[in-house]
C-alpha cells in the first residue's frame, strides 16, 4: 500500500472512531434521570394508620376512627400508588402491607375485598431487585433498603408462591428463594463486619422494621436464619445499650442527617430505648412504619405460647450500667479490604458489600460499579444517573477507571462509609465519642466523625462543612452541617479528643463549589446552662457535665441563622436571641475538647485549669497537656499518650462486655451475672 493510500486508511479509521465516540457520547448523555418521587405526595402513610388501628382497637374507640370499606381503600390506594409507580421509598410501605396480608388479610377482605385484591396485586406487580426488568429511581442499595427488599420479596413470594410476579414472569417460590438468598447474605455481613449505617439515629430502624416482620413470619424450614435474624438484632441493641446516653443515641455513625446531629429531638431510635431502658411502655403506642411492626412482633408468641424475640437480660444491664466505662469497636471494611475477600464483582453478595458502604468511585469497585449500573440498565437512576458521564468505551476499561479514581481522588470517593475505629468515654454525665484517625482529609457525605453528649439537646459537634451555608445547604448532604467538606485527623483518650483539620484553598476534582476556609462546632447556648466564649477557648456547663473546646485561634459565633434553626427541628427557631455556630478561621487548625463534671472540680476551676492546660502546634505535631497527662498526635500520624503509642484501630468489639477480633465467628457478651453468646455460623443463639 503506497503512503498516500496509508494516510487515507488512517485518516478513515480516526473519524470513525470519532464517529463512534461521539455517538457513545451522544448516547450517554442523553439518558435522562426519572423521578424519583411524585409531584404531589398521596400521602402513601395512611397505610401505617391502618395498620397501627388494627393492630389496637382500644385506640380506635380512642381516635373515633371505623375501619370499613372506605377507609381501608382509601389507606392503600395511595401507597399502591407509590409501589406501582416505583417511587424511591416504596419499600417503607411494603412493611406494613406485608404485615396486613399475614396477620389482617380475612379481617380485610371481610370489610373491603377491593383492598384485599389491591394489595395482592401490589406485591405480584412489584420490583424487588436491581437486577430485574425495568428502569426506576428507588435506591435499592443502601444497608437498609437492602434488607426491607429482602424481605418484602421473600414473604410475598411465601404468600403467593404459584402466582406469576408479572415483572419478570417468575413464580412465587423463585421470588421466595432469591429474597432468601439475599437475607442470608444481608445478615452474615452485618455479623461479620457490623452495620455500616452504624448507629444511625434514622436509619436503624430501618432494619429493625423488617427483621421483625421475617422473625415473625419466615417458613418454618427458615428456623436457623430466624435464630441469625434474632443475632442482627442482638448486636443493633447492644449498639444501642453502648451508645445510647440519657435517653438518646447521639454518637460517630455512617449516615446522619441534619436533625439527627442535635439531640434527642431526632433521635429516630429512641422508642426502642423509652421501651427498654426508661421501661416506657408509651413507646410502643407508634404509628412509625417500622415501630409498628417491631412493637407488634415483640408482644405476639408463636405457636408454642412463646415470644418471638425478648431483649436478652444482658443487653438490659448493658443499658442500665452508670459506671464509667470506656468502649472501642471497629465497624465495616475499608475500601481496599474488598478484593482479597473477593468482594468485588456483580453477584448479590459483592455487590451487596460494596453499596451497603456507598462506595461507588473508589479505585477498588469504580469499574464493578459503572458496568453493573450499565447491565442492569440504571444509568436512568436519579442516584447515580451522573455515571452516564464515565459509561464510555474510550475511558471504562479498568485500568483508565481505577487510575483516574487513585490519582485524581475525586470528591465522591469520600462517600463511602469505609472502616470505622468508634473510641467512646461515658460517664453518668456525659458521653465523648470519636472515629479515631478517619481517613484525615477525605470528603464525607452524612457521616458524623465525633460528638459529646450532655443528654436532650444538649449535644456538641466540629465539622469543616462541605458547602457555605445557605437554604439548600442546611438541610442536605453533603451541607452545612451534614456531611464534610474534608475529615480531620481526630484522636481520643478518656474525656480529651484531639482534631487536626488541614483545608485545601482549591477544591478537588468533581468538588463542585469553593471550599469553606473554616471550621464550626455546634454549640447551642440555648440548651447549655452556660456558655462562655473567652478568645481561643470556649466552656460550657450543662447540669454537672463540663466542656472545654481550646481552637488554634480565636472562636467566634456567627449570627443566629433562621435558615439552620429551622433545619434542626429541635426548636431552635423558638430561641433568636441565642448562638449556635462557633467559628474557627484559618487553613491549618485544631480544636481540642476535654470534658469534666462537678464530681471533680467546681466549673470555674475548670476554666482556670483548661486555661493553664500548655498547648504547643508546629505544623506537625500538636502537643497537649492537661491533669498531669501528655497527649501527642500528627496529622494522620501516630497518638501517643505521656510516651505511649496508643492504637488507633480497634478490634470488632473492647469493651467491658465484649472482647472480639475482626471477623471473630463467635462473641460472648456478659454483664452483671447475664450472657449472650452468638455463632452465626451455627446458628447458635444463648441467652443467659
Amino acid at each position: 500500500m503506497s503512503s498516500k493510500k496509508a494516510r487515507r486508511a488512517i485518516g478513515a479509521a480516526a473519524l470513525a472512531v470519532g464517529a463512534a465516540a461521539a455517538y457513545d457520547i451522544a448516547k450517554n448523555l442523553s439518558i435522562r434521570a426519572i423521578p424519583d418521587l411524585p409531584k404531589k405526595d398521596p400521602n402513601p402513610n395512611l397505610v401505617h394508620d391502618l395498620l397501627f388501628y388494627l393492630e389496637r382497637p382500644d385506640a380506635r374507640g380512642r381516635d373515633g376512627v371505623v375501619i370499613d370499606d372506605a377507609y381501608i381503600v382509601n389507606a392503600i390506594t395511595p401507597a399502591k400508588v407509590i409501589i406501582d409507580s416505583r417511587f424511591d421509598c416504596m419499600d417503607f410501605r411494603m412493611q406494613s402491607l406485608l404485615r396486613l396480608q399475614y396477620s389482617h388479610i380475612d379481617a380485610i377482605r371481610a370489610v373491603a375485598p377491593t383492598g384485599a385484591r389491591m394489595i395482592e396485586e401490589i406485591f405480584l406487580n412489584a420490583k424487588y431487585w436491581m437486577t430485574e426488568p425495568g428502569e426506576d429511581s428507588m435506591c435499592y442499595w443502601s444497608e437498609n433498603h437492602q434488607i426491607l427488599f429482602a424481605v418484602a420479596e421473600y414473604l410475598a413470594g411465601q404468600a403467593w408462591p404459584d402466582e406469576t410476579f408479572t415483572n419478570d414472569g417468575a413464580k412465587g417460590r423463585a421470588h421466595m428463594a432469591r429474597g432468601r438468598a439475599r437475607i442470608g447474605y444481608w445478615m452474615e455481613q452485618r455479623f461479620a463486619f457490623g452495620y455500616s449505617e452504624y448507629n444511625s439515629a434514622n436509619y436503624y430502624r430501618f432494619n429493625i422494621g423488617p427483621a421483625s416482620n421475617f422473625i415473625q413470619f419466615a417458613a418454618p424450614e427458615d428456623a436457623v436464619m430466624v435464630q441469625r435474624m434474632k443475632m442482627c438484632m442482638d448486636l443493633l441493641f447492644f449498639d444501642l445499650a453502648c451508645y445510647a446516653h440519657k435517653g438518646s443515641l447521639l454518637a460517630p455513625t455512617g449516615r446522619a442527617y441534619t436533625d439527627n446531629m442535635v439531640g434527642v429531638t431526632g433521635c429516630g431510635v429512641r422508642n426502642a430505648i423509652s421501651y427498654f431502658w426508661q421501661e416506657n411502655k408509651e413507646a410502643a403506642d407508634s404509628r412509625d412504619s417500622q415501630w409498628t411492626s417491631f412493637f407488634v412482633m415483640l408482644n405476639a408468641k408463636d405457636n408454642q405460647g412463646k415470644p418471638y424475640y425478648e431483649l436478652p437480660k444482658v443487653l438490659y444491664e448493658i443499658g442500665h450500667d452508670s459506671a464509667e466505662r470506656e468502649l472501642r469497636a471497629s465497624y465495616s471494611l475499608d475500601t481496599s479490604e474488598l478484593p482479597a475477600r473477593n468482594l468485588v464483582g456483580h453477584g448479590d453478595a459483592q455487590m451487596m458489600r460494596q453499596l451497603s458502604m456507598e462506595a461507588f468511585t473508589n479505585p477498588e469497585v469504580i469499574h464493578n460499579t459503572i458496568t453493573y449500573l450499565h447491565d442492569n440498565k440504571m444509568l436512568s437512576n436519579k442516584f447515580v444517573n451522573y455515571f452516564k458521564i464515565i459509561n464510555l468505551g474510550l475511558i471504562k476499561n479498568y485500568p483508565t477507571l481505577r487510575s483516574i479514581s487513585k490519582n485524581l481522588k475525586p470528591m465522591p470517593n469520600g462517600i463511602a462509609i469505609q472502616r470505622s475505629n468508634l473510641y467512646c468515654w461515658q460517664t453518668p454525665h456525659y458521653a465523648l465519642a470519636s472515629l479515631q484517625r478517619y481517613h484525615p482529609g477525605s470528603f464525607g457525605a452524612q457521616q458524623m466523625l465525633h460528638a459529646a453528649n450532655f443528654g436532650g439537646k444538649s449535644v456538641v459537634f466540629t465539622t469543616h462543612p462541605a458547602r457555605h451555608e445557605a437554604e439548600n445547604t442546611v438541610s442536605s448532604p453533603p451541607g452545612y452541617w451534614e456531611g464534610y467538606g474534608r475529615a480531620p485527623h481526630s484522636a481520643q483518650q478518656g474525656d480529651v479528643l484531639l482534631l487536626l483539620y488541614r483545608l485545601p484553598k482549591r477544591s478537588g476534582f468533581l468538588e463542585l463549589y469553593p471550599v469553606p476556609q473554616f471550621t464550626h462546632t455546634y454549640l447551642p447556648e440555648a440548651y447549655f446552662d452556660e456558655v462562655r466564649i473567652d478568645g481561643r477557648y470556649a466552656f460550657a456547663r450543662a447540669g454537672e457535665g463540663y466542656l472545654s473546646l481550646t481552637g488554634a485561634g480565636p472562636l467566634e459565633y456567627k449570627e443566629f441563622s433562621e435558615m439552620s434553626a429551622k433545619a434542626f427541628k429541635n426548636g431552635m427557631t423558638e430561641h433568636p436571641d441565642t448562638h449556635f455556630d462557633l467559628i474557627q478561621h484559618g487553613r491549618e487548625q485544631y480544636w481540642i475538647y476535654e470534658l469534666s463534671d462537678s464530681t471533680r472540680e467546681s466549673f470555674e476551676a475548670f476554666i482556670e485549669r483548661i486555661k493553664s492546660n500548655r498547648v504547643a502546634y508546629d505544623g506537625v505535631s500538636l502537643v497537649y497537656e492537661s491533669k498531669s497527662t501528655r497527649y501527642e498526635t500528627q496529622y494522620n500520624g501516630e497518638f501517643r499518650v505521656d510516651g505511649q503509642e496508643i492504637s488507633l484501630e480497634h478490634r470488632r468489639f473492647d469493651n467491658p462486655y465484649c472482647v472480639a477480633e475482626r471477623d471473630a465467628p463467635e462473641f460472648l457478651i456478659v454483664c452483671n451475672g447475664h450472657s449472650l453468646r452468638l455463632h452465626f455460623e451455627k446458628g447458635e443463639r444463648e441467652v443467659v
